[in-house]
């Protein structure tokens, strides 16, 4: 099986990696002119046991702090540090709770990813160019943290960031293509919409077919060749294709291929790496609608009462539209929340329904697409 070919890949090459450094660091939180890196290994024998974030502080800011801050910014990452001991820690798929097995969290203290020494706790003050890591362990011996890779900024894009739109439904997901040329550039997403079940095999298919810069090339139930534009990637020249889902940017796991059945505000990712180690995609831009199919047109869409609690209005300025082909709710994470055909410019849209929180209303019109922010109290 291909996919476990890619699995077994993966792990076994993570060794491969380039040492991790500050520059490669591509996540940071807080603020201040001191910067500190914080590792977590959760020792878990996959291949992506090990990641790094950024902290920015004033003076001598705490790893308990450190820890905090990105907790409270990462919807992938969660701690618990009850009694000032680091007791729990998860991270997108991965989990490290205290005591299971034996296992316990080790801390560690360096000058960069493979200089550590254990250190007294989470307690510990943190200067300028400080690394602290975590590293679940039990302690026999005690472990220090292996090379991470860098954990990404789910917030980086959204659902909101995409200008390409395909397809139709109450569902959406994202399609992420990164070429992964070196030049940090070379990640593009697409939106798809859709209902009922649908894979992603079925969203390359939908998307290649309405962009004529995008060529796909699959056989057997394999991602073999994609092109875009004046991008390459032929399977076996030199690398391979690796899929990827993810629920947001910041945590990407292996899936079993294009065959993955998509799920309401999922992303779906390919990557062309040589698997020495895999790598993920990275942060995308918006791709860029053909000719014809513009996203953003003259209509200025705006909606009031903004913030509401029970109901929106249209406020459009520019061509005058009577009735919206289309029309749907995206909370923060891309999932569609209501969906509605062929909505008449002056009805009201209730959003009695949905939990208090940052929503975006999204309306399409032929080939064009519009989206205005809104808060629901």
């Amino acid at each position: 099986m291909r996919s476990l070919m890619v699995l077994c890949l993966g792990a076994g090459s993570a060794n491969a990696q380039a040492q991790l450094s500050f520059s490669d660091v591509a996540y940071w939180v807080g603020s201040g002119s001191d910067s500190s890196v914080l590792v977590v290994d959760f020792k878990d024998a996959s291949w992506d046991s090990s990641y790094a974030w950024g902290f920015l502080h004033n003076g001598n800011a705490t790893a308990e702090q450190m820890l905090n801050a990105i907790a409270a910014v990462d919807p992938n990452f969660s701690i618990n540090t009850n009694g000032g001991f680091l007791n729990d820690l998860n991270y997108g798929n991965h989990s490290g709770i205290g005591g299971t097995n034996g296992f316990y969290w080790s801390t560690w203290s360096g000058t960069h990813a493979s200089n550590w020494s254990m250190n007294s706790g989470i307690g510990e003050s943190l200067a300028n160019g400080d690394w602290f890591g975590c590293a679940f362990t039990d302690f026999n011996p005690a472990l220090a943290p292996g090379n991470p890779i860098p954990a990404f900024d789910p917030a980086r894009f959204t659902a909101q960031e995409v200008d390409f739109w395909v397809g139709s439904g109450s569902d959406s997901s994202i399609l992420v293509i990164d070429f992964l040329d070196g030049t940090g550039s070379a990640s593009f997403a697409w939106g798809y919409a859709y209902s009922g079940i649908q894979t992603g095999e079925q969203m390359l298919n939908a998307i290649a077919a309405a962009d004529p810069m995008l060529s796909v090339a699959m056989a057997g139930g394999f991602l073999n060749d994609i092109t875009y534009g004046s991008y390459s990637g032929i399977g076996g020249n030199p690398n391979f294709w690796g899929t990827w889902s993810a629920t947001n940017l910041g945590n990407w796991d292996f899936n079993i291929g294009i065959g993955d059945t998509l799920q309401n505000g999922s992303f779906f990712g390919c990557s062309y790496t040589d698997f020495s180690p895999a790598l993920r995609p990275g942060y995308p831009s918006a791709a860029t609608p053909v000719a014809g199919m513009e996203a953003k047109a003259s209509i200025s869409l705006g909606v009031y009462p903004n913030p509401s609690s029970d109901f929106l209005y249209l406020a459009s300025k520019g061509a005058a539209v009577e009735t919206w082909e289309e029309a749907f709710i995206l909370d923060l994470s891309g999932r569609r929340l209501w969906h509605q055909s062929m909505l008449e410019a002056s009805t009201p849209i209730s959003i009695q329904h949905l939990p208090a929180g940052t929503y975006f209303l999204m309306l399409k019109q032929g080939n064009t697409l519009h989206s205005a922010q809104f808060l629901k109290q």
